[in-house]
């Protein structure tokens, strides 16, 4: 009889300490949601500069100077920042690189395009 009120008092013990500290974890990560301090983004922002050979809805295709093919995303950005752009045009573009997976290859985000050279489209 005595070992089982043992049991029990380790079984009681055991089991406050363990939603104690689930409470405590849930505590911790609802305070970082809601701290009104912003991290700064770890991505750089880079430059590009080449010739539009493609678009479609949510990028597009950048042919630089050394004849590199770079595929541009532009999902989810502002269309006034990235699209006001033809095919044939020279363009510089602002982007980062965001890492999707780890190990695949990554595809560059715009964050603005400047037209810096309008293109021949009709030769």
């Amino acid at each position: 009889m005595n070992r089982m009120k043992v049991f029990l008092l380790l079984a009681v013990v055991i089991g406050f300490s363990a939603c104690q500290s689930r409470n405590k974890q849930n505590t911790e990560q609802e305070m970082e949601a809601d701290s009104p301090v912003i991290a700064a983004p770890t991505e750089e922002v880079k430059t590009l500069t080449g010739v539009v050979g493609d678009a479609s809805m949510h990028n597009f295709m950048l042919v630089t100077s050394k004849g590199d093919t770079i595929f541009i995303s532009t999902m989810d950005q502002e269309p006034s920042e990235v699209g006001n752009f033809e095919l044939g045009d020279t363009v510089k573009v602002d982007y980062i690189e965001e890492e999707e997976e780890p190990g695949t290859s990554n595809i560059p985000t715009a964050q603005k395009v400047t037209v810096i050279g309008k293109g021949n489209r009709y030769k």
